[in-house]
């Protein structure tokens, strides 16, 4: 027989022996009162002291002089550890004290809860009467103990609890069922209501992941091996979250309750006191909630940390002393207003994203109102239990929140940017922020700033560092932005000029573009311009041949506008946009400033097909020169470009197998240059390398080299003592150029050995510094330079 049994079945003559301990600068007259008390009764001599926990009026011992030896508080605490409602936790430290019905039935409860002294907890006041040396003294009395209260869930037929590190479930016979749990509850564990909250819990998210990641909040206090997660629940209204949120409050009223995150994050504003009266609510609490949270900033990150991982916090009424105490509550936060949380290693491992669905309608939550009305939040704990259970310990860590609605101007700038260019220039933001605002916004969109070299400036720019953070946004922006290409794509676009009826037909250094020529064989294939190259710019077309090939020289560049073709068949895909769509769209209108009017030759390729391709010939600004690469449909773009040397076209009036090449149009006066428009595009695009050569400190010249210049200098090939080439480093500036000339040279003296030379290339590149996106357009500008064409 209990202690609480032996006391209800005969208070007045059953006696109670206990020894307590003196602790260094304890309470004095700890054994009178404890063993002392008794249920009131006349024949005791003193009278009613308080009412205990089944709302029975309790007597306690009294000086001679009938003064009270402490404060009843005290003495409460000693009842209450009497009758057994007072235990410490396994870790030994942490006292619990039986949670108290308040329905007036005044029945015992099974359930626990943590306290952060016998002060707060006992209501006990005023500097005469707390003697903080009691925490102590109740500490060491329930150490003397047998039983522990265990962290876990405990239903009448079966418990969860942590055991070697791992959620297990502890069956009725098991002798670890025996032990009080914080939770205990007399429901019976049911898989068919577990399978029901599950749905339900699917029901109100937008994804499983979501869905899973609610589940777990229910019984995190209890199984998750150390405090450290904290939940964010986003989403706007009508998707049930105050409903799952006030099922725990109404299931376990002690245990649960809402917050204001403000207030609680805060540190004080306007009311010194705001911060510490709100922290008092955690106080011996599981889960603390704010169902319609204002927005967190990153202001708030620091607390919101301290909450998350148990520091000590302290809380204060207003004129009473501070309370200091770990904090054991879990915190969710519900809003549709941003969240907005540092991306640092430390937060994106304590944070648990649950996106809701949200616009439903009232109706569509009958079902789970009903079924929250039967059962509370009792099924869903159920299902917490199992997914801590089965799933181990970390929640899904891809969950995205966040909303375009919530971008401001200047946020929304920053977002469309990146989701066009990759980044954003910081300082070019029309739209300016304060210092606070701009960490707001990196943080909110899960950004890193770093810096680039762009038109040969280094800027600060803005990069995605957290794609989790960022994909809502990326998402919402990429579709407008595709709305707007589609309906540009919906104007019409002009078509091809007319062929020229010129004879014998111009060729381009006719018009002041610098180029030199090579002869064209079957199959679009020219094996002497490589070789022509290094001949003086402008050397007349060979007149006997019917094809015959263009160069572009030194500062020179022939961007192919070029039909879509399907990657794995090569077919050409006659409803997808041409080179030359892409260009009139996203650049402007062919004769506009935008697109100049050039040397235009028409290609065969598009005529054959019905649709639009075309050669335009353009000069390179001075501040492109030596950085366009070579480069066939980037980013799967039907656009290539073949400039400074680095490959050739077809030239216009040349007939080969599959057709003509046409002149379409000619420049009014000098040989235009690329617009800002044009150059702009082509670097957002991956045709450039961004990436500025070194200058050539020659008196011949100031600017960069061409590939010509480059293919002329020495390559040194020297064999080791292995017998393989000079594979040593190449340093920045140059590199690019070097490795096409190296491998070109050895490609066109041993094209036995091209697998090797290729394998080469990609080692002696990567060990240069280049990506394998670069190496494979050189390699794919040498193959084309001995033997292939556009």
């Amino acid at each position: 027989m209990d202690e609480l049994t032996k006391i209800m079945a005969d208070p007045v003559e059953v006696p109670y022996r206990h020894q307590c301990s003196v602790v260094p600068n304890g309470p004095d007259n700890v054994q009178q009162v404890l063993v002392g008390m008794r249920l009131a009764d006349p024949t005791f001599g003193y009278g009613h002291a308080f009412y205990d926990r089944l709302g029975r009026s309790v007597c306690v011992p009294r000086t001679t002089n009938n003064a009270k030896f402490f404060d009843d508080g005290y003495a409460k605490a000693l009842w209450d550890y009497r009758i057994g409602s007072m235990l410490i936790g396994e870790d030994n430290e942490t006292l619990y004290v039986r949670d108290v019905d308040e329905s007036g039935e005044n029945r015992l409860l099974s359930s626990w809860h943590s306290i952060a002294d016998i002060e707060e907890e006992y209501h006990i006041t005023g500097q005469k009467n707390v003697y903080l040396a009691w925490n102590l003294q109740m500490k060491v009395e329930c150490r003397k103990l047998p039983r522990r209260i265990l962290r876990g869930v405990k239903f009448s037929n079966v418990a969860f609890y942590r055991v070697d590190g791992h959620v297990r479930r502890i069956e009725s016979d098991d002798p670890l069922f025996a032990n009080s749990y914080e939770v205990t509850l007399d429901a019976p564990y049911d898989d068919e209501l577990v399978a029901q909250a599950g749905r339900l819990l699917r029901f109100v998210t937008e994804d499983d992941h979501s869905a899973e990641n609610l589940g777990r909040l229910f019984a995190a206090p209890l199984l998750q091996p150390y405090l450290h997660l904290f939940w964010v629940i986003y989403g706007g209204g009508g998707n049930g979250k105050g409903i799952l949120l006030g099922s725990l409050r109404k299931s376990f009223p002690r245990l649960a309750t809402p917050v204001n995150a403000t207030a609680l994050l805060s540190r004080g504003g306007g009311n010194p006191f705001s911060n510490e009266q709100e922290t008092l609510k955690l106080i011996g609490r599981l889960w603390v909630f704010d169902e319609d949270a204002d927005t967190i900033s990153v202001e708030q990150t620091t607390l919101l940390k301290k909450i998350s991982t148990g520091d000590m916090l302290v809380g204060r009424r207003i004129r009473e002393n501070g309370i200091s105490f770990r904090n054991r509550a879990t915190l969710a936060i519900a809003s549709n207003n941003p969240v907005i949380l540092q991306s640092t290693e430390a937060l994106n491992r304590r944070r648990v994203f649950v996106r809701m669905r949200d616009g439903r309608k009232e109706k569509e939550f009958k079902e789970l109102l009903s079924f929250r009305d039967r059962y509370g939040a009792i099924p869903f704990l159920m299902a917490s239990c199992r997914l801590w259970e089965v799933r181990g310990d970390k929640p899904w860590n891809d969950v995205s929140i966040g909303s375009a609605e919530s971008l401001d101007d200047a946020q929304q700038w920053i977002v469309d940017q990146i989701v066009s260019n990759g980044y954003a220039v910081s300082q070019d933001n029309p739209y300016k922020e304060s210092r606070s605002g701009h960490m707001n916004t990196v943080s909110k969109l899960g950004l890193l700033s770093k810096c680039k070299k762009i038109d040969g400036k280094v800027v600060r720019v803005l990069v995605v560092k957290d794609e989790r953070t960022f994909a809502p946004f990326r998402k919402e922006s990429a579709a407008s932005i595709q709305d707007a290409l589609a309906e540009a794509e919906s104007t019409p676009v002009p078509a091809l000029p007319s062929p020229r009826e010129d004879n014998p037909v111009p060729t381009p250094d006719d018009y002041g573009f610098p180029v030199t020529f090579g002869t064209v064989s079957e199959g679009k294939k020219s094996f002497d311009w490589a070789k022509n190259r290094t001949l003086p710019v402008g050397r007349r077309p060979p007149s006997s041949a019917s094809a015959y090939a263009v160069v572009p020289a030194a500062g020179m560049a022939i961007i192919d506008l070029d039909v879509a073709k399907d990657p794995l068949t090569g077919e050409v895909l006659k409803d997808a946009p041409t080179g030359w769509d892409v260009f009139n769209r996203e650049i402007g209108v062919y004769g506009s400033p935008d697109f100049p009017k050039t040397y235009l030759v028409g290609t065969p390729t598009g005529r054959a097909n019905g649709i639009a391709s075309a050669h335009a010939y353009y000069l390179i600004p001075d501040s492109l020169r030596g950085l366009l690469k070579n480069s066939v449909h980037e980013d799967g773009v039907p656009v290539d470009i073949r400039c400074e040397g680095k490959g050739y076209v077809v030239g216009a009036g040349s007939h080969i197998g599959n057709g003509n090449y046409l002149l379409l149009d000619v420049p009014d006066g000098n040989p235009p240059v690329m617009s800002p428009r044009m150059v702009s595009w082509l670097e957002s695009h991956n045709y450039t390398t961004g990436i500025a050569p070194q200058q050539v400190a020659s008196a011949r010249s100031q600017r960069i080299p061409s590939l010509s210049e480059v293919m002329e200098r020495p390559i040194s090939i020297g064999k080791p003592a292995n017998g393989r080439p000079d594979m040593t480093p190449i340093a920045e500036g140059s590199r690019n150029n070097d490795l096409h000339a190296w491998a070109y040279g050895r490609l066109s003296n041993h094209p036995e050995n091209r697998t090797a030379i290729e394998h080469d290339l990609y080692e002696r590149g990567r060990a240069s510094g280049l990506t394998d996106g670069e190496l494979s357009t050189i390699w794919k500008s040498i193959i084309r330079a001995t033997g292939g064409a556009t």
